[in-house]
């Protein structure tokens, strides 16, 4: 399971650098950003990155500070969907390490929450049959 983290730049002139200098030192891949029409109303530069793991959902975040702080009065807005589908948000501005380390904790929570849930239907069926195998070997002991 993939987790889409959503990167949205004030200036095309940002999202064009960051796509050249921190795209390529990203463990994941991009993709087309999804829908949203608040976004593109306000006239903002998106590009979305697929992840799929919680700690390459972090490094998205931490490689952002980083380019950031070569920015100057530079501003990231993350967008995410939350494990409930609702959207999430969060914007990193230049020179806010603390306020990047808790945003890259939301983004890792995220990424675990939705990576865990898309494991969960595959592991289901092993389980159960391991559990009716194990159930039916006590009931052939006890006999």
């Amino acid at each position: 399971m993939s987790f889409i983290l959503t990167l949205s730049f004030i200036r095309d002139h940002d999202r064009q650098l960051f796509e050249e200098r921190v795209v390529p030192k990203l463990r994941g891949t991009v993709v087309e950003p999804p829908e949203d029409a608040e976004a593109e109303a306000q006239g903002y530069h998106r590009l979305a990155v697929s992840v799929t793991s919680p700690s390459a959902a972090r490094d998205v975040c931490r490689h952002a500070l980083g380019f950031l702080s070569h920015i100057k009065n530079g501003r990231i807005i993350f967008s995410w969907t939350g494990a409930d589908g609702s959207a999430q948000f969060g914007d990193l501005n230049a020179g806010e390490g603390r306020d990047a380390e808790l945003l890259a904790m939301r983004i890792g929570a995220a990424a675990k929450a939705a990576c865990d849930a898309g494991r969960a239907p595959e592991e289901t069926p092993a389980t159960n049959a391991d559990t009716a195998d194990g159930s039916a070997e006590a009931t052939e002991t006890e006999t």
